[in-house]
């Protein structure tokens, strides 16, 4: 089966039992077209941390953007790591082979490992500046390579770091405005979850970075926020951009170059989810510029981070 699922993600979470592994990867499918004709990968990797164990691995759910399902254990599919001298330490899918059976062509999967300890990632990537090989299921080229998820987040939480520009105009550098701002959300639960999104932004306090420090913008009243819904076994990714001019006076505008912390909420904070962004650069056909293709995949970390303007009084 060939299918693709954009900057999805399959989760990768540690259960209480020593013996299985319940993981999440990020994960595009096969030759998924994209922005600026490029062509999407993504592959799948779990590697035994020991040679000679049996590890047995097991599709658990699948988060799909209309909603999915947990699946039987009798019929999921599954890959058996077994004790050979050559091909049994390593499972290698293409995401399309994650998504079977579901019809999908975007979404988030689990996988529960037994047997041995693992280490797992995987690799998103345009690989039309690699090499693909689809008759022998392999792809490597340009991309982000991501390490699988191991820990749901529960309450608030944030993304570190998300790049600039694309929040506002990149004023002389038009080049930039192909960088674009994904935000995944992934909801393992049988009942849809909320999360509003306030976003931190850090920049230069006039056009031509006059200014020798990089400042967290606090010129309004409020914070921008915005909010994503996502369905029971839901999985939704937002390009997000930001919709405020961040205008500091009469004279001069305060452009967010440097970047985003974005804070996230949930409207339940006892359900579990995953989160995280994907920064990526789609090459203009034209100029070629930027060459490559995603460069940075940020998962979200515990905690709220508090915007100055929400802490009190700005300096």
């Amino acid at each position: 089966m060939k299918s693709a699922a954009l900057t999805g993600i399959a989760v990768i979470a540690a259960t209480a039992a020593s013996a299985q592994q319940l993981l999440v990867f990020p994960a595009v499918t096969d030759e998924r077209p994209g922005v600026n004709g490029s062509l999407w990968v993504t592959t799948a990797m779990v590697i035994k941390t020991d040679p000679y164990d049996e590890v047995t691995i097991r599709r658990k759910w699948v988060c799909l953007p209309n909603g999915g399902f947990v699946d039987d254990p009798a019929t999921a599919p599954t890959w058996a790591l077994e004790v050979q001298t050559r091909f049994g330490r390593l499972m290698y899918s293409l995401g399309g082979e994650l998504l079977e059976g579901t019809g999908a062509t975007a979404g988030a999967v689990a996988l529960e490992v037994e047997g041995g300890e693992v280490i797992a990632h995987s690799n998103i990537m345009d690989i039309r500046w690699g090499d693909y090989r689809p008759f022998y299921k392999e792809a490597f080229g340009q991309g982000q390579r991501v390490e699988a998820l191991r820990e749901p987040l529960i309450g608030p939480s944030h993304i570190p770091w998300v790049g600039g520009c694309r929040g506002t105009e990149c004023v002389g550098d038009e080049t930039w405005q192909l960088l674009r701002n994904n935000i995944g959300i992934v909801n393992p639960n049988p009942e849809p979850l909320n999360l509003t999104g306030v976003v931190l932004p850090f920049g230069w306090d006039s056009p031509d970075g006059a200014l020798s420090g990089i400042q967290e913008w606090y010129g309004s009243s409020h914070a921008e926020r915005f909010s994503i819904s996502v369905p029971a076994f839901g999985w939704r990714q937002l390009n997000w951009t930001s919709n405020r001019n961040y205008w500091g006076g009469s004279f001069f505008i305060f452009l967010p170059h440097a970047g985003f912390v974005i804070s996230l909420t949930p409207d339940r904070e006892d359900l579990p989810y995953y989160a995280y962004a994907s920064v990526v650069f789609s090459p203009d056909p034209d100029t070629g510029v930027p060459e490559f293709s995603d460069p940075m995949f940020v998962p979200a970390k515990p905690g709220y981070i508090v915007p100055i303007i929400e802490a009190g009084s700005a300096p």
